[in-house]
């Protein structure tokens, strides 16, 4: 399908299973990355078979729901541990970006310090809502603190989240585009689309067209050759079908 940027299909590390019917949706033209979340402790299992997948992989670090949360000093060790494991898959896969999120309940100003400690120059800061969905107080979620980021020279990439920013506005109470925008200006090495509820504070992901995003104004801000990862939900019985229609339902759009 013709795209004026990169589609990038979502798995974790634990999907081993899945690998069969990605590389057949890849050669059939479907996506051209793979953007690929760690679940902790899973390298030694799952390398060698993802090695076998002849596609570029954008390489996205475990965050608060596997216990990784760098805004938090006591969560250093931990954070340290999972990291190293990281950036064994980026090296395997040759992943150019490593995805991270600032954490929550903590401070950005921790975050960047143990980020500076890690020493990697293929991180890229995800952008986050304001709110976690339980309630948690997220950093990261506000244009002011990437610029801080990239101040500190800790930063040099970041990635755009459109549901994120389209809850983080609703928390400022600003314009979701205009907060975009600002994010857009950071020029993000990836993008992350989902549909959601677009008056929500809390971060929903639903599949393309099921619900209240602006979705064809997100596209908008995506440069051509962008990588646009695509974060839907994905039926486990159902293989990769959820995501063959949020493809087909980006071509209508677009076409």
């Amino acid at each position: 399908m013709a795209f004026h940027f990169k589609v990038g299909l979502k798995l974790y590390s634990t999907n081993v299973e899945l690998i069969p019917e990605a590389s057949r949706l890849m050669k059939e033209g479907l996506y051209d990355y793979v953007e690929l979340y760690v679940i902790p402790g899973s390298y030694m299992q799952t390398i060698n078979n993802w090695e076998t997948l002849d596609i570029s992989f954008v390489i996205h670090t475990p965050h608060s729901f596997h216990d990784v949360n760098f805004a938090q000093a006591d969560k250093w060790q931990t954070n340290q541990r999972n990291f190293i494991e990281v950036q064994k898959f980026a090296d395997s896969l040759s992943a150019g970006i490593i995805i991270v999120h600032g954490g929550n309940n903590g401070s950005f100003d921790e975050t960047l310090k143990q980020l500076a400690r890690l020493d990697e120059k293929r991180i890229a800061l995800e952008n986050k809502p304001c709110m976690g969905i339980n309630g948690e107080i997220c950093v990261g979620g506000t244009p002011e603190e990437f610029q801080k980021a990239f101040d500190s020279g800790v930063i040099k990439q970041t990635v755009l989240d459109f549901g994120h920013a389209v809850c983080a506005a609703n928390f400022l109470q600003m314009a979701p585009l205009d907060l975009i925008k600002k994010f857009a200006g950071f020029n993000p090495k990836v993008f992350h689309l989902s549909d959601g509820d677009a008056l929500s504070e809390k971060d929903t992901h639903y599949n393309l067209g099921k619900g209240s995003m602006n979705i064809a104004g997100f596209l908008s801000t995506v440069p051509e050759g962008g990588l646009l990862t695509i974060e839907t939900p994905r039926r486990e019985t159902e293989g990769l079908k959820d995501f063959m229609e949020d493809v087909v339902y980006l071509n209508k759009l677009i076409n």
